[in-house]
């Protein structure tokens, strides 16, 4: 069996990761979305030619060009023949390929509540039998943050940065501040009502670009930080299907 190139197709960032014959993932490299112009990905794809390719994807013009470049790639969606999750949930072909991908990675003996943190914060949420059973959809940071910039005037720019400092003492500072301890707030209380909800213990996963503004978060207890999710549940997805 060929070793798989894993691809990760994101609103924001385009990344991919090779398995070696061990089954230790390495990321190759990435883009921003915006950049994979036709063009890019055409010539990308020239350097990948004959590799076995498992995609999950968010982005329909990425993933309309990827499958005229790869003709026996496998695109993850909840209606894939094979796909190593269960359902708990009315309507699979609905969820998103990056949280099917990130599903699979989480799973083990207990729940798990996964945050993913991207352009969205997506809270999903996989079942001690191992079954996919929903989750929840919030803004991320810097989705946010231009929220806020563009809806205000005279704005200043900045960075967002872990801060657990309310009592700003520039406008940057208090844009940092409302900004993260507004996003941590809601992140905290999405998995206090998860973990409600299920009425079991739950494991913590945080993954995704964002997640490193989680760092030091009080509230939640022990949590995973696994930047590679996506990529682990593609690698066990290609470990699961047979080759085409």
């Amino acid at each position: 069996m060929k070793p798989p190139l894993l691809v990760d197709v994101g609103n924001t960032r385009l990344k991919w990761a090779a398995v070696t014959p061990r089954g230790v993932i390495r990321v190759q490299g990435s883009v921003e979305t915006a950049d994979a112009t036709p063009r890019w990905l055409a010539a990308w794809a020239k350097k990948q030619a004959g590799r076995r390719v498992v995609v999950a994807s968010v982005v329909p013009r990425v993933s309309d060009a990827l499958r005229r470049r790869f003709k026996d790639a496998v695109f993850i969606s909840g209606t894939l023949k094979g796909l190593p999750l269960a359902f708990h949930y009315p309507r699979p072909a609905e969820l998103g390929a990056d949280r099917l991908a990130a599903a699979v990675g989480a799973k083990g003996r207990t729940a798990a509540i996964i945050v993913s943190c991207g352009t969205a914060t997506a809270f999903s949420v996989v079942d001690k039998q191992g079954r996919f059973s929903g989750g929840t959809i919030a803004l991320g940071p810097h989705a946010l943050l231009r929220a806020l910039v563009g809806a205000t005037a005279q704005l200043p720019k900045i960075t967002l940065s872990p801060t657990s400092r309310a009592l700003a003492r520039s406008t940057q500072e208090a844009i940092r501040a409302g900004i993260m301890l507004g996003w941590q707030g809601s992140v905290r209380e999405i998995i206090t009502c998860l973990r409600q909800d299920l009425g079991t213990p739950a494991r913590v996963i945080i993954t995704g670009g964002s997640a490193p503004l989680l760092k030091g978060m009080r509230g939640l207890g022990r949590v995973e930080l696994r930047p590679l999710l996506v990529f682990e549940g593609l690698r066990i997805i290609a470990d699961t299907l047979p080759e085409p």
